[in-house]
């Protein structure tokens, strides 16, 4: 009997950041960045401690350039970046993030994060989405139906899914209070007459095994200009998102944590045990991301 895994989402998620104009520029650089940190993806302690460098990587493309069209390429890339990251750490795992794409994201999961005020929905600039299927989830065979059909084992078992949105910014201290607000809104619960619901077609994030919020940032800022103190506002305004806030650096305590670290802050479930002897499982075995690698 043949049994299906989480890869062929985390292929179609890959291959739809390859399809971005930003990362088709940038990664043949960014690739021979991060070979270079990681030991040309052999090491598993550096390939997990890529987080720490992540903002090293993101500026080897920099261009120096600060107009609008560059920082909407930035941000682009940026997201691309941070998923293709944690897919990289999620190989061979059940866990799958994804930039915010229909053709990636199960329309359950975005009916379960819509938010109604009145007769207007919306959803969170959830940038990246990242799910844990359930170990025993029934994965579907993968052909062209596979994403229809996985939405509906999805919405068979929601109530043992976990789901993470993942709010990727690259400037600090001009995006600190959307998480805030937004992570302020997934817990509030809300009366009949506030006209605010959470979720739609029966689906909200409280039938989630689990759900969390975070802010992942580069930052962009120059040294001198980044967030560095848990009393500046930037920082307080992050400080409680039930997910955590994260940098492409090495954690500074009360500032911010390295984005190597929400593997086991948030997504642990996805892991048999230590999050490095699965990455080393999973490049001894090419698994996942490391089968193109």
């Amino acid at each position: 009997m043949l049994f299906m895994t989480a890869e062929f989402h985390r292929a179609l998620a890959t291959s739809s950041i390859e399809k971005i104009e930003t990362w088709k520029n940038c990664w043949p650089i960014w690739e021979q960045k991060i070979r270079h940190l990681t030991n040309n993806f052999e090491d598993a302690t550096k390939v997990h401690q890529l987080g720490d460098n992540l903002r090293e990587v993101f500026f080897a493309t920099n261009t120096g350039s600060r107009d609008q069209g560059a920082l909407s390429a930035g941000g682009a890339g940026w997201e691309s970046l941070v998923t293709w990251y944690l897919n990289l750490v999620f190989s061979g795992t059940n866990a799958v993030a994804m930039r915010q794409s229909k053709a990636t994201v199960p329309p359950t999961l975005l009916d379960a994060t819509t938010i109604s005020y009145g007769n207007n929905q919306t959803n969170t600039e959830s940038d990246v989405c990242v799910i844990v299927y359930p170990p025993d989830f029934d994965f579907p065979k993968e052909d062209a139906s596979y994403l229809k059909n996985l939405d509906i084992e999805i919405a068979r078992r929601i109530a043992d899914v976990e789901l993470g949105i993942i709010q990727c910014k690259t400037n600090w201290n001009d995006n600190a209070q959307i998480p805030m607000l937004w992570d302020m809104v997934y817990r509030a619960s809300f009366g009949p007459t506030t006209g605010i619901h959470i979720g739609k077609n029966g689906y909200g994030v409280r039938n989630l095994r689990r759900f969390s919020y975070s802010f992942v940032t580069v930052p962009s800022q120059k040294e001198g200009r980044m967030p560095n103190k848990g009393s500046q506002m930037a920082v307080k305004r992050v400080s409680n998102l039930t997910g955590g806030n994260y940098w492409g650096l090495k954690t500074k305590s009360g500032v911010a944590l390295s984005l190597a670290e929400i593997f086991d802050r948030n997504f642990n479930s996805a892991f048999d045990g230590n999050v490095r002897a699965n990455v080393q499982i999973a490049i001894k075995q090419k698994l996942g991301l490391f089968r193109h690698l």
